[in-house]
């Protein structure tokens, strides 16, 4: 299935090491050995265990804010020992310490998908299906007490197809408070959201008046009000073929997809050429199209973008230690 390869690319990049962008500060991680990061953007949380995981391995999630441990690592094999796969397709901060995962559960041959709720000692208070609905990313607003999930239907392509909803809000015990932005507002709908290609990972970030998501497969950034109102969209595929063919580059995959307050897209591209492999970060008014460089770093020699912390850009560095830096102004 796609989801279970998606990451492939992604972890053969790694996480790249050291940063030589001017330091705010670094303070040191110490990830599991296992999953890769993911960038809460809505709660300023970095999370590791994201992606698809077998049992026997030493699989947790783990979560930083402010590059502290946030709880205990949670073990989702354990609760679900008869799960041959995990998969990870959304991480985010809940109330009161808790975790909220959206996992697929592969046991028997059989995917069932849940949204998953864990305290802050690592125990598992409950589970439930947003089916029909598909996740690929999930976001909890303190403001709304409430968790947005970005995703299709798992229903048939129809005559209303075109009408189902891209976001639903959910109240933390699974029922369907609000759905909004029909799949039509995208190019291929509900599939321009699937993982893989040179698109990367689907972002969504939720703000006290705003909803911000990027959709990989066509490279769409849409920004909507909490009514599901557009107010901005944009299909970036031009503009970022544009930057990946200069000096000879082509694009491999987008990395680290997020969004400032003010509307605009952050993305690393990780580009090819001549000299080796590149990591090029942009930023890309969505109301406008305007686009301007970030950052410049070759493999080896700078950290990982993650994303956009208040004011600043947000990397991970492994020099030597893993560590969180925040560098460079982000207007």
């Amino acid at each position: 299935m796609l989801r279970a390869n998606r990451l492939l690319s992604l972890l053969l990049l790694g996480i790249g090491i050291a940063t030589s962008a001017p330091q705010i500060f670094a303070q040191a991680l110490s990830p599991p050995f296992t999953g890769i990061w993911k960038w809460d953007a809505t709660n300023q949380v970095l999370f590791f265990g994201y992606g698809t995981e077998e049992p026997g391995l030493g699989f947790v999630v783990r979560g930083y804010a402010d590059a502290r441990q946030r709880g205990e690592d949670i073990n989702i094999f354990k609760d679900f020992p008869g799960a041959q796969e995990v998969i990870v397709d959304g991480l985010t901060a809940g109330p009161g310490g808790t975790t909220l995962i959206a996992a697929s559960l592969n046991a028997d041959a059989k995917v069932q998908d849940a949204i998953l709720t864990y305290d802050p000692l690592g125990g598992l208070l409950g589970a439930w299906d947003p089916a029909p609905q598909e996740p690929r990313a999930i976001a909890y607003s303190k403001e709304d007490d409430a968790l947005f999930v970005l995703g299709g239907l798992s229903v048939p392509n129809g005559a209303n197809a075109s009408d189902q909803p891209l976001v639903v809000e959910y109240s933390l015990d699974g029922r369907t408070l609000r759905s909004m932005v029909p799949a039509s507002t995208l190019k291929d709908g509900a599939d321009s959201l699937f993982l893989g290609g040179d698109g990367g990972e689907p972002a969504l970030k939720v703000t006290r008046d705003r909803i911000y998501f990027y959709a990989p497969e066509n490279h769409e950034a849409v920004i909507c009000d909490h009514n599901g109102r557009v107010i901005a969209y944009r299909n970036v595929s031009d503009i970022v073929g544009k930057i990946s063919t200069q000096d000879g580059s082509h694009l491999v995959q987008i990395h680290g997809a997020d969004f400032t307050d003010d509307g605009e897209l952050v993305l690393e591209l990780a580009l090819s050429n001549e000299r080796g492999l590149a990591f090029d970060v942009f930023r890309i008014n969505i109301a406008t199209g305007e686009a301007a460089p970030v950052r410049k770093a070759y493999s080896g020699e700078e950290g990982r973008f993650i994303g956009v912390k208040g004011g600043q850009y947000l990397y991970l560095a492994n020099s030597p230690n893993p560590s969180l830096v925040e560098s460079q102004e982000s207007r």
